[in-house]
């Protein structure tokens, strides 16, 4: 195991399989310790086994567009683990397809407040959590199809876009707070 991010912590939403758990398990691998998010109890709870048990990853399930899910990952995280240094928002959503003229509004709102409002949510709660006073390091997850034209899920387009560049103007934001 090397140390890359020994003494650091990091909270992944939608982690209990997938690119979210390929993240946690290169972050412990490399030292880490790890907060696990996703909806679904036990298979999160099989995720913080395969991590290597409650030494290395602690599991919250919830809603990631939750607040109260939100800063009870957070919350736990702090005591488990003694702070946030990293946050990988991977949770997204995508239930419709189809073309973006026959999109149901209320399916769109859906996505928007999980792929997008949440994502915006989970920073400004880890910064508040400590991160705005020692620095850390956020990735939003997103799709390609926030750069090009996706036929299939072009119901998404709009979204997408909103996803890919949030990092930046967070970046641009809080640049001088080392996050």
């Amino acid at each position: 195991m090397t140390s890359r991010f020994g003494g650091r912590t990091a909270i992944i939403t939608g982690a209990s399989r997938g690119i979210g758990l390929a993240v946690a398990q290169r972050l412990v691998s490399e030292g880490a310790r790890v907060c696990v998010t996703a909806r679904k109890p036990e298979p999160l709870k099989e995720a913080v086994e395969a991590l290597g048990g409650p030494e290395h990853a602690i599991g919250i399930p919830g809603r990631a567009h939750d607040p109260e899910h939100q800063d009870a990952a957070i919350a736990a995280t702090v005591d488990a683990f003694g702070g946030v240094d990293l946050l990988v928002n991977n949770t997204g959503i995508n239930p419709v397809y189809g073309r973006m003229v026959d999109l149901d509004l209320d399916a769109a709102r859906k996505i928007f407040e999980v792929n997008v409002l949440s994502a915006i949510s989970w920073v400004q709660r880890v910064y508040r959590a400590g991160m705005a006073e020692h620095g850390g390091a956020i990735v939003n997850v997103s799709s390609v199809a926030g750069t090009k034209p996706a036929p299939e899920s072009a119901s998404m387009a709009p979204v997408r876009p909103c996803s890919a560049t949030s990092p930046r103007n967070s970046r641009s934001n809080w640049a001088p707070g080392s996050v």
